[in-house]
């Protein structure tokens, strides 16, 4: 691990930053506390309650990487949503929380930044695989750990960001409160939620979830139940999304009704605007299915509850700077004028 992002590290039992480190563990100099370093990760948690995110991201590692589809999403969510340029991101340390398969970590390296990037599943894997040369550079550290109980300082971070993640937390509030820790003064704070909103909200994924979840199965069986039903589908889907592409009045409502089935039609969207050829499209609809089927939790919000939960970091010495709509659900950018 590098020099310079393992000083950020603190112990997870008395919050000490007095560590010592070896190859295979991180021990508390103050407790005695070890955590295991395996692959140059520091591994907080085993990740066995979310292993559903673990499996997607190791399955799926590269679809998401704009250096790997060619399509320059992940870059354009970034930049749209935070409100920022790349310049901007330059120099700074980076608190990357839910950094699954490492999309973002990506641009955030190629930026120019230092990455600290924590994921609860063993995601963190496919992100070191995506990513190793970094870590060996020092300029990306990674961290098998738990949103409620990070191994670092708080009060010491140029940019906390968190997209697609605080709706499967389990509680949205705690979560927002939690990373409201770790911005340094003048720091900013990224986050983004999935929406209620009828835009954004698809009916039929929540009435499957549930009998998907209740089915006695592991999650390479889900994954296979979903990579059957995406593989019957998706020609339909394509053929008929073909069609409907670009048109206006009834034909742009029927879109939008294809838009809404039950599993997820983005990749085969990105196809036909020329972004990804077919191959990652149709990865890209297993991925998102399964992404939509399987998680413990998922708990969007409505923009007022969204903007509230926002606006309650005020107590927190943040101040508001924007609150937007986006293709998951709310945004907000805020950033830290004081210390609490």
């Amino acid at each position: 691990m590098g020099n310079s992002l393992k000083n950020y590290l603190i112990c997870l039992d008395c919050r000490s930053a007095n560590l010592a480190g070896v190859d295979n563990y991180i021990e508390c100099e103050k407790c005695g506390k070890k955590v295991n370093v395996e692959n140059g990760i520091l591994r907080c948690v085993d990740g066995a309650y979310h292993s559903n995110f673990g499996l997607q991201w190791n399955k799926f590692s590269t679809v998401q990487l704009d250096s790997v589809n060619g399509s320059g999403e992940s870059e354009k969510r970034l930049l749209n949503q935070s409100k920022l340029s790349p310049e901007d991101f330059k120099g700074k340390t980076i608190l990357e929380v839910g950094a699954g398969n490492g999309r973002f970590t990506e641009i955030f390296l190629k930026y120019g930044a230092r990455v600290i990037s924590v994921d609860f599943s063993s995601a963190i894997d496919a992100n070191q695989r995506n990513h190793n040369k970094y870590v060996e550079e020092g300029r990306l550290l990674l961290i098998q750990g738990d949103i409620f109980n990070l191994p670092l300082a708080e009060n010491s971070f140029d940019i906390v960001f968190c997209y697609g993640v605080i709706q499967h937390t389990g509680d949205n509030q705690k979560a927002i409160f939690e990373l409201s820790k770790y911005a340094n003064k003048n720091g900013l704070l990224l986050m983004d939620i999935y929406s209620t909103s009828l835009k954004d909200f698809n009916p039929l994924i929540y009435l499957i979830r549930p009998f998907f979840l209740l089915r006695k199965v592991d999650d390479q069986r889900r994954l296979e139940i979903v990579e059957s039903f995406v593989e019957k589908i998706f020609p339909i889907q394509l053929k008929i999304l073909r069609k409907l592409h670009r048109k206006n009045g009834i034909l742009k409502v029927l879109r939008w009704i294809v838009n809404r089935s039950p599993n997820s039609v983005y990749g085969i969207n990105l196809f036909l605007y020329g972004k990804i050829d077919i191959d990652c499209a149709y990865k890209w609809s297993v991925m998102d299915t399964y992404d939509a089927w399987a998680p413990r939790h998922d708990h969007p919000v409505s923009k007022k509850k969204w903007t509230q939960l926002v606006y309650e970091l005020e107590n927190q010495g943040y101040r508001v700077d924007d609150i937007d709509n986006s293709g998951q659900g709310h945004t907000a950018v805020l950033s830290r004028v004081g210390l609490s």
